[in-house]
């Protein structure tokens, strides 16, 4: 591949040819050769330029940012940033550049941060349009009060009273949603608390083979008849003097045994440091 893109130095398109149908082929074929495929996108087939730049992961974004800013590929900066960390600058690009308020709205639910919001807004205060869409597709990105009260006295803004309608249905779908859930929530609680009921009202047989854990004797046929038995939630059922009673209060012995052996199995899994 080396000895190819050499020889096709003086014919750039053939070179750009020849390395497109690598990349299509495989993304890493000729992944050592990406930066230059940058530069003969920007120069030569601009229109899959971005498209490679999101593929690519083999090129350095810096000297990508720079190669797109001469020629004022502004959707390819904005990738290019957004990818780079500054979010901010890609967004600020969008609005003054591209002056695009959908893909900046876009952008800004892609992000989901207050800073980023609060840029779109500020920079909207003086552009109805910009106010008419982001009252229009906001939903529950950012509170559209925020929006309003921002909004310059005596600005005329088309189809507002159409976007604050919208705004109120909206308002009443996310009402009518919260209180289904509620409803459900209430339903699943109820069901679930009758299934407990249910499981601690069921019975529990004992016979003559069953024992206290604690004496290791029959519960029914120990001698100690006139002792009182006592029966557990877990199921588990012992005598009553067997039992160690703290302010008159009792708790399964064999229960509390496996409680404490997982606390300090898991106190056991920290990690140590060894000296070598």
């Amino acid at each position: 591949i080396g000895v190819v893109v050499k020889q096709l130095e003086q014919q750039m398109q053939l070179q750009l040819s020849y390395l497109d149908i690598l990349f299509e082929k495989d993304h890493n074929i000729a992944k050592e050769h990406h930066e230059l495929q940058v530069e003969l996108y920007a120069e030569y087939e601009p229109k899959k330029l971005l498209h490679f730049l999101k593929k690519s992961t083999c090129y350095s974004l810096k000297k990508a940012y720079t190669i797109c800013k001469e020629r004022n590929y502004y959707e390819e900066m904005v990738f290019l940033l957004d990818r780079m960390g500054n979010s901010k600058e890609a967004l600020s690009i969008i609005i003054t550049e591209l002056q695009d308020v959908d893909y900046a709205i876009e952008f800004s639910k892609e992000k989901d941060e207050d800073e980023i919001w609060q840029q779109l807004v500020d920079y909207s205060m003086d552009k109805p349009h910009f106010i008419t869409s982001l009252l229009h597709n906001v939903g529950s990105h950012i509170n559209p009060v925020m929006i309003i009260e921002k909004i310059p006295s005596g600005l005329e803004i088309p189809g507002l009273r159409d976007s604050l309608v919208k705004i109120l249905q909206d308002y009443k779908l996310q009402i009518s949603l919260q209180e289904g859930c509620k409803k459900i929530l209430v339903n699943d609680s109820v069901s679930l608390f009758d299934k407990l009921t249910k499981t601690q009202r069921r019975g529990f047989c004992t016979d003559e083979f069953t024992r206290c854990p604690n004496c290791h004797r029959s519960l029914l046929l120990d001698q100690r008849m006139d002792d009182d038995i006592v029966v557990f939630f877990c199921r588990h059922t012992y005598h009553k003097d067997c039992l160690p009673a703290r302010e008159n209060e009792y708790s399964c012995q064999l229960c509390s045994n496996v409680k404490s052996y997982r606390k300090r199995g898991l106190k056991n899994l920290r990690p140590t440091m060894k000296r070598i």
